[in-house]
């Protein structure tokens, strides 16, 4: 299930990768920008529901252990040997170290997640920026070798085939 699960995160990531290479070829920076956010928050949603999956598979075994400390302090008797009252002692001290760990686990988790939430739209703005410009200049290098490939064919000095708007040099 997780292969397939990868696999299609995979090919959505690469449609997506594919589209944005279309719009940047064709300079259209404006539905370039509304696919790149899409991207981004297809990519968050996948990275939140890892990560929440991640962490209730932690939290909920250590619950468990946590459970099963607290049954057994209440079912077991343990007057009835003095090395079993120092286990007891053992067992307190353990219930309560796991549970101040589950504390501590979830409230990192909460803190993590209302930081994410918190700076998702700065860091969605800073993802679209950087793939701008590295599209950008991938659509500036392909136009590059293209006018230079169609300045040898036809030696007449072609342009390119934007405004320059894209950051290539203009046709003149």
């Amino acid at each position: 299930m997780k292969r397939e699960l990868a696999e299609r995160f995979n090919q959505e990531v690469e449609n997506h990768r594919k589209a944005l290479l279309y719009y940047a070829r064709n300079c259209d920076w404006k539905t370039f920008e509304a696919k790149a956010g899409r991207l981004f928050d297809y990519v968050e949603s996948i990275e939140f529901m890892e990560l929440e999956r991640r962490f209730f598979k932690v939290f909920n075994l250590i619950l468990v252990v946590l459970v099963v400390a607290v049954i057994a302090l209440f079912t077991v008797n343990f007057e009835v040997h003095d090395n079993l009252l120092r286990l007891k002692h053992a067992f307190v001290v353990s219930a309560l170290a796991v549970s101040s760990y589950e504390f501590f686990f979830y409230f990192d988790y909460r803190t993590y997640i209302n930081f994410k939430s918190f700076s998702f739209k700065k860091r969605r703005e800073n993802f679209i920026r950087n793939i701008e410009q590295d599209f950008r200049g991938y659509a500036a290098q392909s136009e590059r070798s293209a006018a230079l490939s169609s300045r040898k064919e036809t030696d007449l000095g072609g342009g390119f085939c934007c405004s320059g708007d894209c950051g290539a040099p203009a046709a003149s």
